[in-house]
């Protein structure tokens, strides 16, 4: 494992369906690595089929952390990710081991990866109200800094002004690689049509009936994640198994793009192909970045 001056994390990103996790998956098989899950969605401690999480089989044997950190309808954080992966990280790094973030929420990566502390304070739904008269006039600082016309930035800054606290940019204690899937747009297309035609099925169906067997309400498990909805109504009947599928890839795909557009934003992005050969490609990056083994 390259050893550098400050310890290593690599940051692997892109749209979904783009092959993140089998290029994470390659890079830590190479390096020694364990995986932490960037995906807000398969977070959810309740769910696997309709959030597309990683299989035994696609993991290879490498652990990823961070599959069952939330629950279905509970309130989970950029704040609330950064600070469990801050401490899977370390915990990784004492086992002489390379953390591999991978997923495709962008805002816990830019938080994460960047240094972005949210205040070192963990959301609590009962504090998160207010308006942005209230900000400005407690915290007229931090109102000129938030985007006033978005209601859960606002809830959230007001939580740190009650608090004492302020977000900040920090060094990170890391070096950090940052990779982005790069994909054909019409290889991307195919994968997230295939994905979704392969998704409606006794697999799904099973899961959605365990979920209202366990109490869950339809309205939560349509905000699960993208094919909960169509799957509910394909379980029901009300739609064929070819039109569930058909409006999952228009919507993972209108989604895709949306991840594209964020990752187009993102500074010191390298771009890589998940067929890439992983050694390879890690030195050249570190190389790059004129980051060297002592």
């Amino acid at each position: 494992m390259i050893v550098l001056d400050r310890r290593p994390v690599v940051a692997v990103m892109g749209p979904t369906a783009s092959g993140k996790t089998a290029l994470a998956v390659q890079l830590a098989l190479v390096f020694g690595g364990e995986l932490v899950n960037a995906d807000s969605r398969q977070a959810i401690a309740d769910v696997r089929v309709g959030v597309c999480k990683p299989t035994a089989a696609e993991l290879l044997g490498v652990p990823c952390h961070g599959l069952d950190w939330r629950r279905i309808g509970e309130p989970y954080s950029a704040a609330e990710f950064a600070l469990r992966a801050r401490g899977e990280i370390e915990e990784i790094w004492s086992r002489g081991k390379l953390p591999i973030l991978v997923g495709g929420t962008g805002l816990y990566m830019r938080g994460l990866v960047g240094g972005f502390d949210f205040g070192e304070l963990a959301s609590s739904p009962a504090m998160r109200s207010g308006s942005s008269d209230e900000l400005s006039r407690i915290a007229p600082k931090v109102a000129a800094g938030v985007d006033l016309r978005n209601p859960r930035r606002v809830a959230r800054a007001l939580e740190l002004a009650r608090a004492g606290r302020q977000p900040a940019a920090r060094r990170p204690p890391w070096a950090a690689m940052r990779l982005a899937v790069q994909i054909e747009r019409s290889e991307l297309r195919a994968r997230i049509d295939a994905r979704a035609h392969g998704l409606v099925g006794d697999l799904l169906a099973d899961e959605i009936t365990r979920l209202r067997g366990q109490g869950v309400s339809d309205e939560l498990i349509r905000g699960i994640a993208i094919g909960y909805r169509e799957g509910l109504a394909w379980v029901d009947g009300h739609i064929s198994t070819v039109e569930a599928a058909s409006s999952i890839s228009g919507r993972t795909w209108r989604y895709a793009r949306s991840q594209l557009t964020w990752l187009r934003s993102e500074p010191d992005l390298t771009w890589v192909s998940c067929f890439e050969d992983a050694e390879q490609l890690v030195s050249l990056v570190w190389r790059r970045d004129s980051v060297t083994a002592p």
